[in-house]
């Protein structure tokens, strides 16, 4: 609970246990051969009697992706109508019979067969979507609770003073106000300090700042479009100090190399960010391997900026999207993003599966 990034945790247990959409090929139709068969038909003249007829009959599969057991279920919007075809294992199965049967019969029983499946579908598939969205806010406030009373029990354990084996150390948010980042001031017990964290809101916060100055630099492409990547992180470094107040640095030494920029608190870092101008999805790799290397700490926050400056920003803005989720650290992509202004990401930072959060932000900067 304590090692593992939250968005990674709710994921894989989204992932694990909820059933994934349904949905049906239509066109990966397959059929069997049409074969004899006696079909039920009532007799006219004895209405209380069956008579078994010749006639012929054949059977209609298509495949079924996602998990079939929706469609055996009823959702919360349904119908009294009887139900076209059968689920049989991962198809739904027509089954068309007749004393004389037709390619006009059968076009039109498939046609009867889907317009009802496609209803069912999206009911179906509705209904998992506002379960999966219920769940994962229930997760959340599970997962802040249950953290919330490890931490708690870590501080016990420690103001006990009886030394005891632990598996690792929480930590607990850095406090922050909206124009500055604060160090944490906190009274230690024995052996359990708590690692400064950036509150999400604050993450949240600088971001928001970043990408409205971003959204700035693009009304103005054509003279921006002539500045490096130095001049551009102190054109972010002096919008960011006016907002934090001077808490952000550029070129400061932390990990493996430089960063662009750095917001820290207590001695440790809780915001990095690297500005990078688009050169092709192989300097992306370099990209994150570089942001990967500034980082030192678990469930870190990081930021990277891509200018963009190609004649298709679209396709360029596609690329580096695809690049990124190449990266072979890369573990999720968090749902809800907008590329042309913001994705976010969750990386493993090192072999001992470090997680760390890291938002891309394009900027179009096209005279």
């Amino acid at each position: 609970m304590l090692a593992e990034n939250a968005d990674v945790l709710v994921a894989s247990l989204i992932q694990q246990f909820v059933p994934e959409p349904v949905n049906v090929d239509w066109a990966g139709v397959v059929r069997s051969e049409i074969f004899e068969t006696k079909i039920a038909m009532r007799d006219n003249f004895y209405p209380d009697r069956t008579l078994q007829v010749p006639g012929s009959r054949v059977v209609l599969s298509f495949p079924l992706s996602g998990d079939p057991e929706l469609l055996r279920l009823d959702a919360s919007t349904r119908t009294l109508g009887v139900k076209h075809g059968d689920i049989a294992g991962e198809s739904v199965v027509l089954t068309v019979e007749a004393r004389e049967l037709s390619a006009d019969l059968v076009r039109k029983s498939i046609e009867a067969l889907r317009q009802d499946v496609e209803k069912r579908v999206d009911w179906a598939n509705s209904d998992l979507q506002a379960f999966r969205s219920q769940l994962e806010g229930q997760l959340r406030q599970d997962y802040e609770r249950r953290k919330q009373r490890i931490v708690a029990d870590r501080s016990v354990e420690e103001s006990l003073g009886i030394p005891i084996q632990t598996t690792g150390r929480a930590r607990l948010p850095v406090p922050a106000q909206r124009k500055h980042v604060p160090l944490v001031s906190r009274q230690q017990r024995g052996g359990f300090t708590p690692e400064p964290e950036l509150d999400e809101q604050h993450y949240v916060a600088i971001l928001d700042q970043t990408r409205a100055w971003a959204r700035g630099l693009e009304r103005t492409p054509s003279t921006l479009a002539k500045l490096t990547e130095e001049e551009l992180r102190d054109l972010l470094l002096a919008h960011l100090n006016g907002y934090w107040l001077g808490a952000a640095g550029g070129e400061l030494f932390n990990g493996a190399g430089k960063t662009d920029v750095l917001i820290r608190a207590d001695n440790r870092n809780v915001f990095i960010g690297e500005c990078k101008v688009w050169s092709g999805p192989a300097a992306v790799r370099d990209a994150i391997d570089q942001l990967l290397g500034y980082l030192v700490w678990r469930d870190s926050k990081a930021a990277l900026l891509f200018f963009i400056r190609t004649a298709k920003p679209t396709e360029t803005i596609a690329k580096l999207h695809a690049a990124i989720e190449a990266h072979p650290r890369h573990v999720l992509t968090k749902p809800g993003g907008r590329p042309a202004e913001q994705m976010d990401y969750i990386f493993t930072a090192d072999d001992e599966g470090r997680r760390v959060s890291i938002a891309v932000l394009p900027v179009v900067q096209n005279a």
